[in-house]
This record gives structure tokens, sequence and C-alpha cells, in this order.
């Protein structure tokens, strides 16, 4: 994703990871973007859209699920795995909504106090 892209745009960002080191400089964050799953150059990558009013820090809700407050950092094996399954279950639906898809295959959407978390035109993909 072209650093224009990003500057100045709100992002979905998964902010209590336990920091790493990339290319060598500390991660301390993880941005949620969908792909169309093709791998090389012909990979689509989007990071997904919160509406323009959504005060920035805001955490984000699952549709049908109560809020709860996040782990100030995810340090467990058991909380890291926890994430994996998660992360592994996020795709966009076919309007182009950011969604979890429970064990039941049941689907939610991330939401937002201003609406759904969306992606600009990937629908039925992956989110990483």
């Amino acid at each position: 994703i072209p650093l224009d892209k990003i500057v100045g745009k709100k992002v979905v960002a998964v902010t209590n990871l336990k920091p790493a080191k990339m290319r060598g400089i500390e991660s301390t964050a993880m941005l949620l973007a969908a792909s169309n799953g093709i791998e090389g150059d012909d990979e689509i990558v989007e990071l997904l859209n919160v509406p323009s009013d959504v005060p920035n820090g805001e955490l984000l809700n699952v549709d049908g699920m109560e809020a709860s407050e996040p782990d100030a950092m995810m340090k467990s094996k058991g909380a890291l795995k926890v994430f994996d399954r998660v992360k592994a279950s996020l795709k966009a639906n076919s309007d182009g909504e950011a969604t979890w898809v429970d064990d039941n295959n049941n689907s939610h959407r991330l939401l937002t106090s201003c609406g759904p978390v969306t992606t600009s035109t990937l629908k039925d993909t992956v989110i990483q």
C-alpha cells in the first residue's frame, strides 16, 4: 500500500500486540486490510475504511456481541492463540463490510459509532 494512501487515513489497528521488530523497526501495532488472496503482482490489498466521523482511538464493536475491554497487551500464549483464531475468521462480506465469522458460521459486522467498517472495492475476501 503506497504511503500516500496511509497518511491521514483513519485505519483499523490492533494496538495491544507485543512489540516486535520488522525489518529492523519496532512495530507496536497491526493495520487490518482486505486482500483478494492472490499472491504476487496480482494481489490487491486495501486498508479497511472507517467512517470519517469516528473519533480517533475508538474501539470497534462486534455486531450482536457485548462490548468488552481489551487486554492492555496480549502477552500470554493463550491470548495470542485466541487472537490468531479471531484473525483467521475476519472476512469482507458481499457488501464489502468487515465481519467476524463465528464457529457456527454466523457473520458479525465490525461496527463503529458511525456505522460499519468497510472495504473500498473488495468483497467476499479475507481480512488480515
